[in-house]
């Protein structure tokens, strides 16, 4: 397919997993012996614990004290302080691959918007510390930065996607929504938008080149 058969205008990142690295195992293990989780235990109930705390209607430390009580635990001061740092730590390592990409779109001209499920702690993270990647504010880059936390929404909730196009200042055809969530990518789909679900920097360099003909 060739760029004149998708005229694209705005294009939406995720963050987590897209944008940034996965999640680092390592420091997700240190999260878990601090509650007396095993593993594959923590990492089951820190996803299923994870949506109101993501969309900003629960604070970090009730989020952490529903996760210790699932395991016999209790939370607070210094190991609470541990948890939430160790979380953020966890994530926000920046892909340079991605960044390389969106990089170029921006020099291209093209409309760039995050939309991300994150919690306030995580928004704090990425527009402070997080944000600079070899001394580049990556953040810059990005015309628009919409998280769940500010919306009290999450998705793949339509109401997000909603309001993403309300900020995206084209028509959903001629955005493209890229996420490492199946889920996420059928709901923008449903919106109207092209969407492709993030496998990696290369694969994803690789479509927008063969497919839309954007980079």
């Amino acid at each position: 397919m060739n760029s004149d058969d998708k005229k694209l205008k705005t294009i939406i990142f995720d963050c987590g997993r897209v944008i940034t690295l996965d999640q680092d195992a390592g420091l997700a293990a240190r999260m878990a012996a601090l509650i007396g989780a095993r593993e594959d235990e923590f990492a089951r109930a820190y996803a299923e614990e994870r949506g109101e705390y993501d969309r900003g209607t629960m604070s970090a430390a009730d989020y952490w004290a529903r996760m210790a009580s699932r395991f016999g635990a209790e939370v607070g001061g210094a190991a609470l302080a541990a948890l939430l740092e160790l979380d953020l730590q966890s994530w926000f390592t920046i892909n340079p691959e991605t960044i390389a990409i969106v990089r170029r779109l921006k020099e291209r001209g093209y409309r760039l918007l995050i939309l991300s499920n994150m919690n306030l702690e995580g928004k704090l993270r990425m527009l402070g510390q997080a944000r600079f990647l070899d001394g580049e504010d990556w953040i810059a880059l990005f015309d628009e930065v919409i998280v769940s936390c500010d919306l009290k929404l999450l998705k793949p909730e339509p109401a997000i996607y909603a309001a993403c196009l309300e900020r995206a200042e084209a028509q959903a055809g001629e955005c493209l929504f890229i996420d490492d969530n199946l889920a996420n990518v059928e709901a923008a789909q449903v919106f109207g938008m092209n969407a492709l679900t993030f496998t990696g920097a290369a694969p994803l360099a690789s479509t927008l080149r063969k497919e839309y003909g954007v980079l």
